[in-house]
Order: C-alpha cells, then structure tokens, then sequence
C-alpha cells in the first residue's frame, strides 16, 4: 500500500470514529456543492478597516483554507471573505469550496502526507 492509500485508510477510520462519537459537524455549500464534515484546520482569517478620509473607507474580513474533512472522506479546502466601502453599493462577497487532491496534501516538509496525517490524528481528540 502506498502513503496515498494510507492516508486516504486513515481518513475513512476517522470519519467512522467521528460519526459514531456524535461528534459536531459543520456544513459549507457554494457554488452547488454542499459536504458535512469536521474541520481539519481552521485556516487562516484575517481582517482590515482603512479610513482614507471621511466619508471614505474600506472594510475587508474572510478566512482563507479552512480544510474540512467530508462525511465522504475527502478534505475540502472552504474560503470566504467579504468587501464592503464607500465606493461600493453592497457588499462584495467571495467564496470557494473545492475537494483537494493527493498533489494537494502531500506538503513540503517529512514524508508525504505528513502535516495532514498529524492534523487528521488530532482531529480525533479534539
């Protein structure tokens, strides 16, 4: 068996021991596609306010790659943020839900799949 298929073993074990200790799930849809799941990593928020001068300004929130892992097995990566200023009618809003491949997880440091195997591990006891 390959790392891949180890890692793709470890995900399917751990959805397993997540359904059947009740534990909390957190739907994401966008753009069509819905998954239930728990989140691996919460990714990363971040947030800005700009004052220019009165009456202009600029507001930016959102979180980029909170990693989810799917009823399905497979991990999601989920990003939102959102826009609003004094030059905009409304609020800008931006979102992407996509499933991540094995390229995707093998990461830069120890063996492949390492950082979300560990990740995976801890999810559950969390």
């Amino acid at each position: 068996m390959d790392e891949y298929e180890e890692f793709r073993n470890l995900a399917r074990t751990l959805v397993g021991h997540l359904q059947a200790g009740g534990n909390e799930k957190k739907t994401v849809s966008h753009g069509g596609l819905t998954i239930e799941g728990w989140v691996v990593d919460p990714g990363h928020s971040y947030g800005s306010e700009t004052h220019y001068s009165p009456g202009a300004w600029k507001e930016v929130w959102g979180n980029n790659d909170e990693i989810i892992l799917g009823t399905d097995s497979e991990l999601y990566s989920h990003s939102w943020g959102c826009t609003e200023s004094a030059d905009t009618v409304g609020t800008e809003r931006r979102a992407s839900l996509t499933k991540l491949a094995a390229k995707d997880l093998v990461g830069q440091d120890g063996a492949p799949f390492h950082t979300y195997t560990e990740k995976l591990k801890r999810l559950r006891w969390s």
